[in-house]
């Protein structure tokens, strides 16, 4: 018999709320703390030494571009030259940011996967859910409770991404936010981490319910966030038809002036060569003009290349995809411990 409903004796009006749904919420927040504190703290104590430290090399990298007028810092100046190096301020801002790519990780093998495992692997499952609350609500109250914290603490570390890959692009003249930037666009807008993380959380639930073994649980949650990982960088610029553009001709050429900012080249090269005015040429009077082909000579004579890119204008929409794409995750997971909930038997703790 729980401590929840002692029979024959009077229930005191904090407690009321009680019979029929079970425990208050207040009951189940104090449980989920006392049960899993250690992590929270030690996760968000993680968050905050990751938010605290882009935030501090944000602000030391914005009184560098305040000394050079908001614009990039003139290579070889004094200024530019704590932003250099293996341990420069544009590096640092880089190692930062990738450790932030792997947070949603960290909350799936910390959090969740050991929440429904270790009560297994313990066989405490009999004595929780024996009490005075259904199983579903002590699991979805406290997934609850701890997706809001990882949400609140993942959308709080990708501002403050945000906001140090902004610092840096006026720096180094070269935007973290491009599409093509890797783990700087991942990592902003503050949506698709949130989420994310969430989602994550989400899965090592799923897994840890599925093996009912922590170490299983954490190793399937690594490989399968590292697959799913590739696969996105791979795959992400598909997610949207690509436009096509002419170009002038150079190995080393810079789009951002004529497409824009934060663009990402998907193809170059695509075996049409154009002459100034934007036409087609043929093979043969590409062959007369530079009989031994190379950049430099089709620049000379000023030819163009068609190339298939992903505008900047389009971040936005690729994020919301992105956060789509880990909701639908983080769905079916949420669906997988609930069935699995459901056909767990007490008896087998």
């Amino acid at each position: 018999m729980s401590a929840l409903s002692t029979p024959g004796s009077t229930t005191p009006a904090a407690y009321r709320g009680r019979g029929r749904g079970g425990a208050r919420l207040a009951d189940l927040v104090w449980l989920t703390w006392r049960q899993h504190r250690p992590v929270i703290v030690a996760g968000l104590a993680v968050a905050g030494v990751v938010t605290g430290s882009m935030l501090y090399v944000a602000a030391r990298i914005a009184t560098i571009n305040q000394e050079c007028q908001n614009t990039a810092c003139p290579p070889g100046s004094a200024q530019a030259a704590p932003l250099t190096g293996l341990f420069g301020l544009t590096n640092l801002s880089i190692y930062l940011i990738i450790i932030v790519l792997f947070l949603p990780l960290l909350t799936g093998v910390f959090i969740g996967a050991p929440l429904l495992a270790r009560e297994h692997e313990q066989r405490t499952l009999l004595l929780a859910w024996s009490q005075d609350i259904t199983p579903q609500r002590w699991l979805w109250t406290k997934f609850a409770l701890l997706g809001v914290l990882t949400a609140a603490a993942g959308a709080a570390v990708s501002a403050a991404a945000g906001h140090l890959a902004h610092m840096v692009s006026i720096a180094t003249g070269k935007s973290l936010f491009s599409l093509g930037s890797g783990a700087g666009f991942l990592v902003t807008g503050m949506l698709p981490l949130a989420v994310q993380t969430v989602a994550w959380l989400a899965v090592g639930v799923a897994l840890g319910a599925a093996y009912r073994r922590t170490l299983p649980a954490i190793f399937t949650a690594l490989t399968g966030y590292i697959a799913v990982l590739f696969l996105v960088v791979w795959r992400y610029p598909s997610l949207m038809t690509p436009l096509t553009a002419v170009v002038p001709f150079s190995g080393s050429q810079d789009f951002t002036s004529r497409l824009g900012a934060n663009i990402l080249v998907i193809h170059r090269g695509m075996n049409t060569i154009y002459d100034a005015s934007g036409h087609a040429m043929s093979p043969a009077a590409v062959q007369s003009l530079c009989p031994v082909g190379g950049s430099d000579c089709m620049a000379q004579h000023h030819l163009m290349e068609a190339l298939r890119y992903q505008p900047g204008s389009r971040i936005p929409d690729f994020h919301l995809l992105l956060a789509c794409g880990d909701f639908a995750l983080g769905a079916i997971a949420v669906a997988v411990v609930w069935w699995l909930v459901r056909r767990t038997s007490l008896s087998a703790g």
